[in-house]
């Protein structure tokens, strides 16, 4: 029995194959690409077409004279739209150990938490503090510098311009999102225009009297699946040191 496909199941199925292989393969993904490395049923001038479709409703784009195509941001916030929370919690393998640490005061487990967000994601880590000893904290710059988007010096400028001269605006978008929830913005998504071409993932946690918001800064082709773990475990072990202390 032959069984049916429908035509916005299979564009959703190949929307997502692309993306997942544009975060693998950071370059322009084809036909070609998709039929022998994901092992599609359906044949490459099907792949084609749905292609074609993907792009006339703007989740696809050409670059330059390239066969392939790459996912638009409008992409990614349908790719995230699809995550179920069992794909996060389940992805997540990060193990700390905050009493190792020389001294478990804030400073201390802010700087450890940084440490490990950028070491388990690879992508800059970030934690807005409110109360105690607030203040926007960051480290992993070099994470940035190893994603093929910011070879553009200019891209690189307005990360750090909003890092060091927009501290309270990053700070106040941070502190919007204390819940332990995981919460994606993409690209315009975030409102500061020098990173719309960026992606935060972020997570807080809210206590009586301290309050962190925790975050990774990377591309739009991030591997959200991968941060959001990371930062979910880490939010998780982080919300056990605090509550001992305070």
């Amino acid at each position: 029995m032959v069984r049916f496909v429908d035509f916005r199941e299979r564009e959703a199925e190949i929307l997502g194959l692309i993306v997942d292989s544009y975060i693998k393969e950071s370059k322009p993904i084809s036909s070609a690409y998709l039929c022998q490395e994901c092992h599609l049923s359906c044949s490459p001038a099907t792949i084609r077409n749905v292609m074609v479709s993907l792009e006339k409703q703007g989740f696809l784009s050409h670059i330059y004279t390239s066969s392939g195509r790459v996912p638009t941001k409008k992409a990614f916030k349908r790719y995230v739209e699809s995550f179920n929370p069992e794909d996060i919690i389940e992805d997540a393998a990060v193990e700390l150990d905050f009493y190792s640490l020389p001294s478990t005061n804030i400073e201390g487990i802010i700087n450890y938490t940084l440490d490990s967000l950028t070491k388990f994601s690879g992508y800059t880590s970030l934690i807005a503090v409110s109360g105690g000893s607030g203040g926007l904290f960051f480290k992993g710059m070099r994470c940035i510098l190893n994603q093929p988007e910011f070879e553009d010096i200019n891209r690189l400028k307005h990360i750090f311009y909003i890092l060091e001269e927009k501290v309270d605006a990053m700070h106040n978008l941070l502190s919007d999102y204390l819940d332990e929830n995981i919460k994606i913005l993409i690209g315009d998504e975030i409102g500061l225009d020098e990173i719309s071409d960026c992606s935060l993932v972020i997570s807080g946690l809210k206590e009586e009297k301290i309050n962190f918001a925790l975050a990774l800064l990377g591309p739009v082709r991030m591997n959200y699946i991968k941060a959001a773990s990371c930062l979910h475990s880490v939010n998780r072990q982080l919300k056990e040191v605090v509550e001992e202390l305070i």
